[in-house]
C-alpha cells in the first residue's frame, strides 16, 4: 500500500489539519482543506456545485491529503484514496479545541457538539464502504496519530 492520496475525515476540532500537515511533511505530498474550496477570495460563500467541483478537482489528481467534510464529495474521494483516516476523539477534546481555536463562536461550538448526530453516521459509513485495498484508520489519540504517521512513514520506502 502506498500513502499517494489520503483522505481525512472527522468533526471540528478533531485534528484533520494538524494530521494532515504533519503528513504533508512526513511525505512530502500537497494538502487540500475542503475548507478552503468553501469561500472565494473575498470570502463570499460558493455554491455547492463549485464546491463540489473544486473536492472533485483535487481527488482527480495523482497525489493529495484531503482533509475536510463536505460529504457529498466522500464517494468520489474514497473511490480514489489509499488510505482513508477518520478522526474520532472525544466530543468533549474536539468542543474544548474549537472553543480555543476559534474564540468561543458558538455557530462552530454548537456544530462541534452536534457533529456526531448529523454527520457521524455519513462518516462511519464512507468508512465501512471502502475496498479493502484502501487503508482505514480511526484516530481518537495523539498517540493514535502517532502511529499512524509511524506505519505511514515506513510504508513510504
Amino acid at each position: 500500500m502506498s500513502a499517494t492520496r489520503i483522505m481525512i475525515i472527522g468533526g471540528p476540532g478533531s485534528g484533520k489539519s494538524r494530521l494532515a500537515l504533519r503528513l504533508s511533511r512526513l511525505l512530502d505530498i500537497v494538502v487540500y482543506c475542503v475548507d478552503e474550496a468553501v469561500h472565494d477570495e473575498d470570502g463570499k460563500l460558493r455554491t455547492n456545485s463549485e464546491i463540489d467541483s473544486t473536492v472533485r478537482s483535487w481527488a482527480s489528481k495523482h497525489q493529495w491529503i484531503i482533509e475536510g467534510g463536505n460529504s457529498r464529495t466522500y464517494s468520489d474521494r474514497a473511490s480514489r484514496a489509499t488510505v482513508l483516516v477518520f478522526m474520532k476523539p472525544p466530543r468533549w477534546l474536539r468542543v474544548y479545541r474549537v472553543a480555543i481555536r476559534d474564540k468561543f463562536n458558538l455557530s462552530l461550538l454548537y456544530w462541534s457538539f452536534k457533529y456526531d448526530e448529523f454527520f457521524g453516521l455519513k462518516d462511519e459509513m464512507i468508512l465501512g464502504s471502502v475496498g479493502k485495498d484502501i487503508a482505514t484508520y480511526t484516530v481518537r489519540t495523539n498517540k493514535d496519530a502517532d502511529e499512524l504517521l509511524r506505519i505511514l512513514a515506513r510504508k513510504k520506502y
